[in-house]
């Protein structure tokens, strides 16, 4: 597929049919991903696909029960009642893929360190490279999926639960979950979603 026509018609997708996504795709669509560039090629991830219904419904369960602690602890009704059920259509989809991070840590971050300084101050310096590095793998296999007429959405909202699907998968440090990401043959067709105009969002020095 050209490269354009999958960035320009790419769409998330929410609603899959049940078909299931041969390990040959699946497989295309992690190699791409390990493409992507990184951070001193540190190659600072890893991809937990997950078929198994049980563990998709725990999975579901447990971000369920979280927004349901957060929401009694504040005193919320039905404010986050939106945000949950956003966070939790990837149970519904053929597999899911869990994307995990290592956190880099170079030669500066380390003398940044040992200047005293803290961690939120040493990402302000260092732009969170594993973090970006992630991100471009997912982007690489969002777009293997398209190409290959699959569905997929890049979900972070289900991360409120972060610790317990950590758990349940059976993630151990210094290993961190960073999305999920379902995926499948698309139940719908998801219309445009509207983009700000190129000479809103870029500053020219010349």
């Amino acid at each position: 597929m050209d490269l354009q026509k999958a960035i320009f018609e790419r769409r998330s997708v929410r609603r899959f049919s049940e078909e299931p996504v041969p390990d040959e795709d699946l497989f295309a669509m992690i190699e791409a991903a390990s493409w992507a560039p990184n951070a001193a090629n540190a190659q600072m991830w890893h991809f937990v696909v997950v078929k198994k219904k049980e563990v998709l419904e725990a999975m579901a369960q447990a971000i369920e029960q979280k927004f349901d602690q957060i929401s009694r602890q504040l005193g919320f009704t039905n404010e986050l009642a939106g945000n949950k059920r956003n966070a939790l259509f990837f149970a519904k989809a053929p597999v899911t893929i869990a994307v995990l991070m290592r956190p880099y840590e170079s030669k500066v971050n380390l003398a940044l360190k040992k200047l005293g300084l803290n961690q939120l101050e040493i990402q302000r310096l260092r732009g969170q490279a594993d973090l970006q590095s992630i991100g471009a793998a997912i982007q690489n296999l969002l777009l293997t999926a398209y190409a290959k007429d699959y569905g997929a959405c890049w979900m972070c909202a289900p991360l409120v639960a972060a610790y317990e699907i950590e758990k349940i998968l059976g993630v151990e440090e210094p290993w961190e979950l960073k999305a999920l990401i379902p995926i499948g043959k698309p139940a719908d067709s998801p219309g445009h979603s509207s983009r700000k105009a190129v000479n809103e969002i870029i500053t020219m020095i010349e």
